[in-house]
């Protein structure tokens, strides 16, 4: 089904008002999930909303407080809320901090999955700072060499300004995303072999048995290093779960810098360009046809979409 902007936005937020949430809440996680429509990016956009539904309705929450301040780093007791307002709130007062005094660093305990991770950094860069996320969550992926799931798919986001491309990066250090195996069980297909495992440890192609079981990391033994650095960070570095059960004290490192702190800014930004010119002008393989800057074709879908909404299933529409 084809729907508007303002259509898809209005039926998640009163989607979302209807387990007793408030407008501006509601508002938050919409627009976020909008998002990730926009820049098709199914896999965290609509189909994530029955379950933040049901994961509202179902726990205990308390406010979003500031655990310790101490100037340029922030902790903060995400109160068992869902992770997409904890992350909001705290890039909202990181981004605040940086321009005041340069930097922030704010970690976020006690609260959920976030949600697709370039929006937040993504809040950074459009204020012309630079932008970093890291973020840990249910066991999902094994070590190396390994076939239980015991790290997170533990995203690392950065967003950094420019004159030119949005440049953002956002990527899952696994090599298959519950998000992804979610929309393989949706439409029926097969994920690809020798990425995921069953409960038994046996590889499999079954989207279900891998959401079960587990998935490799990304990348052999690097993904692997940066799954775990990942989860360090934003685990047991911010007082969040080491290994979080599903659902449970999940945890946030976020870094907002201003280049000002060591260059002027649009002496930044025009160096950025520089590079992405370049980046551009490189020599291409046989059959490619332009090298794309992380986030270049998400942000070019973003802006088709503005225009002529955004395909969501019938079957989730109903729902709904």
């Amino acid at each position: 089904m084809q729907i508007s902007i303002d259509a898809a936005r209005k039926l998640a937020e009163t989607f979302l008002t209807t387990c007793g949430m408030s407008s501006s809440d509601s508002a938050i996680i919409a627009d976020i999930l909008l998002e990730a429509e926009l820049r098709e990016r199914k896999t965290h956009g609509f189909i994530r909303l029955p379950g933040i539904k049901n994961r509202y309705e179902q726990e205990q929450r308390s406010e979003i407080n500031i655990d310790k301040d101490v100037g340029q780093c922030i902790h903060i007791d995400g109160g068992n809320e869902l992770g997409y307002l904890a992350a909001y709130r705290a890039v909202e007062l990181a981004i605040d901090r940086a321009k005041q005094i340069g930097i922030c660093i704010c970690g976020v305990f006690n609260t959920s999955h976030c949600g697709m991770a370039g929006y937040y950094v993504d809040m950074a860069r459009r204020q012309d700072l630079v932008g970093l996320l890291f973020a840990d969550c249910l066991p999902r992926i094994t070590p190396y060499g390994g076939t239980e799931a015991i790290l997170g798919t533990n995203p690392i986001a950065v967003g950094i300004p420019s004159n030119t491309i949005p440049l953002l990066l956002d990527m899952s250090t696994a090599a298959i995303t519950n998000g992804e195996l979610l929309v393989a069980m949706q439409e029926n297909l097969s994920i690809p072999d020798d990425i995921a495992f069953n409960t038994d440890g046996e590889p499999t192609t079954d989207a279900a048995e891998a959401l079960k079981g587990s998935v490799r990391p990304f990348g052999g033994h690097k993904g692997f290093g940066l799954a775990l650095i990942t989860q360090i960070l934003a685990g047991v570095f911010v007082n969040a779960a080491t290994i979080p059960p599903p659902g449970t004290n999940y945890g946030l490192l976020i870094m907002v810098i201003d280049p000002n702190m060591f260059v002027p800014l649009e002496h930044f930004k025009k160096e950025v360009d520089i590079l992405i010119r370049h980046i551009k002008a490189n020599p291409r393989e046989s059959g490619v046809d332009e090298i794309l800057i992380p986030g270049e074709r998400a942000y070019r879908q973003r802006e088709i979409h503005l225009k002529s909404g955004i395909h969501l299933d019938d079957n989730l529409v109903n729902q709904l």
